[in-house]
This record gives structure tokens, sequence and C-alpha cells, in this order.
């Protein structure tokens, strides 16, 4: 049975095509009561004109502007609507609503204030922050015995066998003011894995850089309403370009409203990653894709130099999830939560 979606796209076109065969109609008749060729032929042209207008115009809007409703597998421990099925046995955070700052597996290198207007919040008040999560094996360097890209994709791990990989990250965000910085990019929010600290550090390990266990995905989304993925193959030089955006994906800017935000990576059968960008724009629980990308090894531009080629794909998991944002000087956040997913991947 169609969905409703598939009925309303349905609907759509058969009023176009109405709307064409009534053109059409009406050119028709004016042509044959003209009785002049040149008439006839300019009507003939306004006709195909208008009619690709319509069919475009339609296709265009449906096609690419409305949003997927997304069929929810079921509901986490704050009764957010999740994308993908949790893992059995998988590894699962959600963040401490009573207190945030009493956790072991979290290390947010600020601290949280409790809001006190009933939405069960919590204040962060920094311009960067970097909200590192770890799995239940905790942030252990010393497991850490390889940073060579080759090798990792070949051990499927950066520190032990459940790091995460496959993961889908909630939060909810509220940005109650925003600086006129753009270092590290205008103000915004990323959703990050696959890694471990985001760090400049040099400090060798079996003879590369510290920096290189920043190798990450990032699912960014900004104060305008701009989305994007990234991937950083070493810290920074590592960046690739001709990242996969939409700049209006998100229609109004985040300041002064609680926006909900999804990021999901996960691995498919032949090789490549799926990343993927979810949205719930007026924070009821309706959550649709706003972005979607496969790293399949041509996506690069980076100077990398961590055993890899600038296009790298991340296949292997990492210790630690970071929520992060830049230039956002004061940000509500609440029901935080990274859960190992099983996906859908028959693609």
């Amino acid at each position: 049975m169609p969905n409703k979606l598939e009925l309303q796209r349905y609907s759509f076109e058969m009023n176009s095509r109405k709307w064409i065969t009534f053109i059409f109609i009406i050119a028709y008749i004016l042509g044959v009561n003209s009785g002049k060729k040149w008439i006839k032929l300019f009507l003939i042209v306004v006709v195909l004109i208008v009619s690709i207008s319509i069919f475009f115009g339609y296709y265009y809007f449906y096609m690419y502007h409305k949003p997927i409703p997304i069929i929810s597998a079921g509901k986490d421990k704050f009764g957010i609507k999740e994308i993908y099925p949790t893992k059995p046995g998988g590894e699962q955070w959600f963040m401490n609503m009573d207190n945030p700052n009493d956790d072991s597996r979290t290390d947010p290198q600020t601290t949280l204030i409790k809001n006190n207007d009933g939405s069960g919040s919590w204040k962060i008040q920094s311009p960067e922050v970097r909200y590192n999560i770890y799995t239940s094996s905790g942030f252990q360097p010393h497991l850490i015995t390889t940073l060579n890209q080759k090798e990792l994709s070949k051990k499927g791990y950066m520190q032990s066998p459940n790091d995460w990989k496959n993961v889908e990250i909630t939060g909810y965000f509220k940005i109650n003011s925003f600086t006129n910085s753009t270092t590290n990019g205008a103000a915004h929010i990323e959703l990050v894995a696959r890694g471990a600290k985001n760090t400049n550090d040099e400090t060798l390990i079996n003879g590369l850089p510290a920096k290189c266990e920043s190798t990450t995905y990032h699912s960014n989304t900004y104060e305008t309403g701009r989305v994007k993925f990234e991937k950083d193959l070493e810290h920074i030089q590592g960046y690739t370009t001709g990242d996969k955006e939409k700049l209006h994906a998100i229609k109004k800017p985040l300041l002064g409203r609680w926006i909900g935000i999804k990021a999901v990576f996960y691995n498919l059968p032949d090789g490549s990653v799926k990343l993927e960008q979810f949205i719930d724009e007026n924070s009821n629980n309706n959550w649709h894709r706003v972005l979607s990308y496969i790293d399949d090894g041509h996506w690069g531009g980076g100077i990398p130099e961590c055993g890899g080629s600038d296009n790298q794909i991340i296949t292997w998991g990492g210790p630690i999830a970071i929520f992060r944002w830049d230039n956002i000087d004061n940000m509500d956040v609440k029901d935080f939560s990274i859960r190992e997913i099983k996906p859908n991947t028959k693609e």
C-alpha cells in the first residue's frame, strides 16, 4: 500500500497533468480559430514551455524540498524516536539528566549548569566545547597500539573491539547566543565519531603523531540552517575538501529555539560508509533526513600523513564520540545519547 507521501506525489503529478491538458486545449482552440501558422507555432512553443515548467517545478519541490517522513525503529529512554534499532548487546550511553557533571564516561571539559525553566536542560557557557563520550571501556590511550590507517582498517577498531563505530548520535540543543568569530567555522554544532581526541599533539605513537587519533567523521549543523559532512584524516591538515552540504536544509535559524539533531554513521557491505543527518526541526519528535552521503573512497583533498591516502574510508571504530560546537557561547542542551545500531544495509 502506498504511504501518505507517495499518495501526495501522485496527486500532484495528476494535478500537473490536468493543468498541462487544460492549457493545451485552450491553445488548440485559439490556434484553430486564428488561421495563421505563426500564431499556431507560437502557441505550441508556449504550451511546451509552460508544460515543462509545471512538471519540473512540481518534481523539484516535492522530490527535493519536501521532508521525507521517518518510520521510527522505537523510542529511547528519553522517549525520543530511534531511526535505527539498537544492536542487541551493543554499546549505549545516555546523558545523566540529573547531574551530567557526575559521569565517568564523559569529559565535557567544562561545567554544566542546571536550568530552572522547567525544561530539564543544562546550560554550557563556553565558545569552544568538546564534550567527549567514552564507551564502557573508557579511554585507555595505552591500548592504542597503532594509528596507521591501513592497519586500523584491517583491525576494525582504534582502542577496543567495542569502540564507537556504527552509531546513532542524538541531542537537543538551544542556541541562546553566539559570537561573530569564524575560527573553526561560523557558529555551528558537530556530532563526531570513529576516532579519539581532537588534538594537535605531535607526540609519536609507533612513528605517527597523536593527532592521527583525530581521524573522524563529522556531521555539522550551522546556526544559519546549513548542514554539512566533514572527514578529518589528520587534525587539521587531513580535512577533506568538496564536502557534501546543503545550505538551507533547516528553514529557520537556530538561535533561540530548541532543535533535535541526529548523526548516523555505519558501514555498508561493500566497504563504504553511509553518513546521514536527521533533524527534529520543531522539537516535537518528528524527524526527517536532511543530508545523506556514501563515502566510497572518492572523498579526499587533505594532506594527511597517517599511513593512508587522502581519501581513506574510515571503516573502524574509535573510543570517543564527541558533541562539539564552536563560536556558540551560550547553549542549553538535553537528552544526549549514543547507541550502537543495527542498520539497514540493503542499499
